[in-house]
Formats: C-alpha cells, structure tokens, sequence
C-alpha cells in the first residue's frame, strides 16, 4: 500500500515510538517471555491504529483482542461485533467481556472496564491500551483542576502491573495528530463513538473546548506538560524513599501502623507518612478529604470506640493505639477434626494452625476437634487461680476485637482444652496429652 509523504512519516514515527517504549518495558519485565499481549479493542481509531501495530510489530500468535461492552450506547452490540470481525480478519483470538457500570459515568465505566480486564489477566499477559500523549496532557489539566498532589500530577504511567500481569501504554508518547495521520494513511475503518463529543463529560469538555484554546497560544503544551509529569515522578519516587525510612518507625508489618510513632514525628511529615503507608500497602492513593475523615474518625475517636474506615474492599481499624488494614469476611473453616497422630500446619481459611507434639507421648484417645468460639465457653488457663471466659482472655491477650469472634478453640472429649495460640487449660491440659497447638490469623498479605 502507498502512502502520502505526511502519512508515511507518521506511521514510522508511531511504529518507532511503539517499538521504544515497549523495548523498554521487556528490559523490566519480571517474566523471561510475554505469555499474551492482549490488545484493548473499543474500535475506535486509537485501538484500531493499536491493534494494527501489535499485530505488525509484536509475535502474532501471542496476541489477543479483548473488548469490554459497557452497554451504555444502543450502538454497544454492534461495536463489539465490529471488535470481534477485527480479530477474526486478524487471525487472532477473541474475548469478549460485558459489563453494566452503577451509573452512566466516566469513572463508573472506567472501574468496571478495568475489573474486567483484570479478570482475564494471567502470569505473564500484559494489557496494551491506545492512550497517547493528548490523553495524558487532557488527564494532567484534569487531576490539577481536581486539586491533585504530586502523585496525582505524574499523569499516566506508562506501564504498571494490573491483577497477575501489566498493562502498557506504547503509544503514550505519540500525539493525537499523528496517530490520525497514520490510520488516514493506512485506511483504517474505525468507530465512531457519539457519546464522545457529548460535553457534559468533563474530560471531553476539556478535550474539546480547553486544550484546543491553550495549544493555540502554545502549541507544544503536551510535550511540556509531559516533561512536567516525568519531573513530579522523579520527585515521588525520592519523597517515597525517603518515607520509606520513616515507615520502618511506624510499621513493624504492611498492615499495621502504630500510632505513638506515628505522633512522635514532626506535624509535616504526618500525613504524608499516613498516606504513603496505604499506599504502599494497598497500592492505593487517598486523597486529602480521605486522609481528613480517617484521622476524624478512626485516629482521633475515644478510646472506648471500635472505628472503622473502608478503603475499598478493606477495612482500616484502630485498637490498642495501633492502625490495621483488614480483608474482611475471609470464608473459614468452622470445625475441623484432628487425628492427634498427625503434625504439620492446617489452612483454616482465616489462619494457620500448627499441631505439634510433645516427644514420644501416649496415643491421644477420645475427640479431637476444632470448634470456633460462640460465646459462653470458659477456660482455666494453667498457672491462673480460676477459671475466667474465653472472651475475657483474648481481651486480655490484646486479640483485635475483629479476631475475637472467630478464634479457634480446641476440645477434647467436650472439653475445652486449650485457646490456641494463647493458653491451655488446666483441665485436660493439652500438655497432658502431650502436644501443642499454635495459631497464627492471616495478615493482610497472608490473605491478598
């Protein structure tokens, strides 16, 4: 196919800037070989023009075309439709995800497009998507008028890792006009989306109506702007090794975070070691309304309170002046019988229970099993002068109130034997019968 001089200039340049930052991102890719390079299809000229590189210039058997259906538009059958002819004319394969957002949103759509790309995401897949450098200045304006800091001001990255694999942007460096020129030159048949010229949206208010005006009066402003965006990385990734000095004060695990440490620091390092601590933890940035109400609320209540935060699917609780990040409503197991020959560790879901024995000890007769506390049992811990509620020893053995309702207990014969992790019992000690268990609840991490 011929081109014209413009278009045929245009497509080299896309092809080299595809093929640098692409080069780049495999010289730090964990993974020794790309399994998938699933390409984000809408049809639309950016993912069109995408989709035409990857297959050109990346294995061909290794690429495959996913398309989210947001059935937002009554065009939304017909564009997947499209998608799947562009794989098949392509020879590749096809998947094919549909999704309903809560609300006809920007960011509704954009949350439940990335989930479903996360779904499909395996070791060693990376998701190319179209953005280009008009995207990043129109998500640079954008963040700065939505009160962004630093971190928000680094724009879009160009990779990062998404579920078990990474997304990459290879095209982030290349302007609107010339992937335009491009697909004139090639010819590309491409979607047209209406609900993209609709300026209700604000990032196509910005797309339409402002970045037109200020790139008038300076034309180069994405590539500035870029510049701009790669400073405030550079000063992220130092502030955050510089936090990370202070976080080793502050939490002994990535998902607790102890408060009188915290205090003892100078007023401005505070809430930047505050947020820097989620986001290392949850890979999540909040945001100064967020860190606010997580200080009114969860740090600052009376001590009698149980407070909680939800970030997300995780909860951010306070006991005993120390923060903690918890998964909730982990599925465990409720009762486990135990052959009192056996050792080793045991998965309950929640925790892992480590059954050890005590040297050559008799053969344990009778029951043994696991049963999770429900309120009511009482124990005689050995080395105390009576017995007291299981309730009031966990309390006592600063268990978070969160952990306390489902704690293992062991028993023998109907007895309650021992509080794993915590104490035995004087009647029918566990020690008796020549063993001992231990209890460890999953973290954060155990559980991710």
């Amino acid at each position: 196919m011929r081109h014209n001089p413009a278009s045929a200039t245009a497509i080299e340049q896309c092809e080299r800037h595809f093929l640098a930052l692409t080069s780049d991102f495999l010289a730090s890719f964990p993974k020794k070989t790309v399994k998938r390079w699933l390409v984000a299809h809408s049809g639309g000229l950016d993912s069109q023009f995408l989709l035409h590189l990857a297959v050109n210039l990346l294995p061909k058997q290794q690429v495959v075309v996913i398309h989210v259906n947001h059935n937002l538009q009554p065009e939304a059958a017909a564009w997947a439709k499209f998608s799947r002819q562009q794989a098949e004319t392509n020879g590749l394969s096809f998947i094919l995800r549909d999704v309903t957002p809560e609300k006809n949103s920007e960011e509704a759509a954009r949350r439940v497009r990335y989930e479903a790309f996360e779904s499909v995401m395996e070791s060693g897949d990376v998701l190319l998507l179209g953005h280009h450098l008009d995207d990043q200045a129109e998500t640079l304006l954008f963040r700065f008028l939505r009160g962004s800091g630093i971190a928000g001001l680094q724009g879009i990255p160009v990779s990062r890792k998404l579920g078990k694999g990474y997304l990459l942007r290879p095209l982030l460096t290349c302007p609107r006009k010339m992937l335009e020129k491009s697909v004139t030159g090639l010819q590309l048949n491409h979607i047209h989306d209406p609900s993209n010229a609709a300026l209700d949206y604000d990032r196509n208010f910005l797309r339409l109506s402002v970045l037109p005006l200020i790139k008038e009066r300076w034309p180069n402003v994405a590539r500035q702007w870029q510049s701009s965006a790669e400073i405030m990385r550079s000063t992220t990734a130092l502030l955050e090794d510089y936090l990370d000095g202070d976080l080793r004060l502050c939490s002994p695990s990535r998902d607790r975070f102890e408060i009188a440490a915290w205090r003892a620091l100078p007023l401005t390092r505070q809430d930047e070691l505050l947020r820097h601590w989620i986001y290392r933890t949850l890979e999540m940035r909040v945001n100064q309304m967020q860190l606010s109400e997580i200080k009114r609320s969860v740090i600052d209540a009376g001590d009698s309170a149980s407070p909680l935060y939800q970030l997300s699917e995780v909860e951010l609780r306070r006991f005993n002046d120390v923060l903690y990040l918890v998964r909730p409503h982990i599925m465990h197991t409720s009762e486990l019988l135990l052959n009192g020959d056996e050792v080793g560790v045991t998965s309950l879901g929640d925790g892992v229970l480590e059954f050890i024995r005590k040297g050559c000890s008799q053969e344990i007769k009778g029951e043994l099993k696991i049963v999770r506390r429900k309120g009511g049992e009482r124990c005689h811990p050995v080395g105390c002068t009576g017995s007291s509620t299981v309730k009031k020893i966990l309390q006592e053995a600063k268990v978070p109130p969160w952990q306390r309702s489902n704690w293992p207990l062991l028993f023998h014969d109907e007895k309650l034997v021992a509080i794993p992790g915590i104490c035995t019992s004087e009647d029918g000690s566990a020690e008796k019968l020549g063993f001992s268990l231990l209890w460890r609840p999953f973290s954060l991490s155990d559980s991710a």
